[in-house]
């Protein structure tokens, strides 16, 4: 598999990495956050923008990037806005998040960015090329918080965010039940066997899916969502007792 490397985190090789994402409506709780954040056991922090009350003011936006950077500078940082027709908590016109995320690159503030892919397919590929030119890897995702598609439509829409060029692809669905947690491991486990070498994120959210934020190495996910406060997403451990999980898989795979 193709090795994301960030701040000598190595995303695709070994234990699934934990990320945490920061969800901070002011200036006065991202403080809170990176005081929380810098004590925890996590290997990324993703800054989810549309958290952030003034988001849609680029000067402020900047701002608080530098400050995180600054602060948070042993952490690859991720930088997250999510629409909200893919579960997001602003508005955003098309012009206002392509402005937002190629400001965002153009800053070099960042280390990871993540852009939908369901959102403009020319949009994803020009972030793409230059995220590439400022020595920024790409997240392309796709989120569900309403159900989740049949195990083949996951393996076909993996294949399609692979191919935009993206250093990483996220799926992240809500399961109706049971079968639908399988469906989703059982995706990136194909992937994984047909030789793909992309690193891969897939998560089942809520209390069904739990499963795929812990034993994600078992199948193929290479980063889980933990929280070292708020949630950015249903299902969400903490950074704790995720990191006691991935261990113990680890060990049981190196011990195979």
């Amino acid at each position: 598999m193709n090795v994301v490397e960030v701040k000598n985190v190595r995303i695709g090789e070994g234990m699934t990495k934990i990320c945490v994402p920061m969800v901070a409506p002011t200036e006065y709780d991202v403080d809170m956050q990176i005081r929380t954040i810098k004590k925890s056991k996590t290997d990324l922090v993703e800054f989810r923008a549309d958290c952030f009350e003034d988001c849609l003011d680029m000067d402020v936006l900047i701002k608080i990037l530098e400050k995180i950077q600054d602060k948070l500078a042993e952490f690859p940082i991720v930088f997250t806005f999510r629409t909200r027709s893919e579960g997001g908590s602003h508005d955003i016109t098309p012009d206002q998040y392509r402005e937002m995320l190629l400001r965002v690159v153009e800053n070099e503030l960042v280390d990871l960015i993540d852009v939908e892919y369901f959102y403009d397919i020319p949009f994803v590929t020009e972030v793409i090329e230059a995220a590439h030119d400022h020595g920024i890897k790409v997240v392309v995702s796709n989120h569900d918080f309403k159900t989740t598609i049949p195990m083949e439509q996951i393996v076909g829409r993996f294949k399609e965010m692979i191919d935009t060029g993206a250093d990483i692809a996220k799926i992240a669905m809500m399961p109706e039940d049971g079968s639908q947690v399988v469906d989703m491991m059982q995706a990136a486990k194909e992937l994984q066997d047909s030789g793909n070498q992309t690193p891969l994120i897939v998560i089942s959210m809520g209390e069904l899916g739990v499963e795929t934020r812990t034993t994600g190495e078992m199948y193929g996910n290479t980063i889980s969502f933990a929280t070292a406060g708020i949630p950015s997403a249903p299902g969400q451990i903490s950074v704790d007792a995720l990191r006691s999980q991935l261990t113990m898989i680890h060990h049981i795979i190196a011990g195979k």
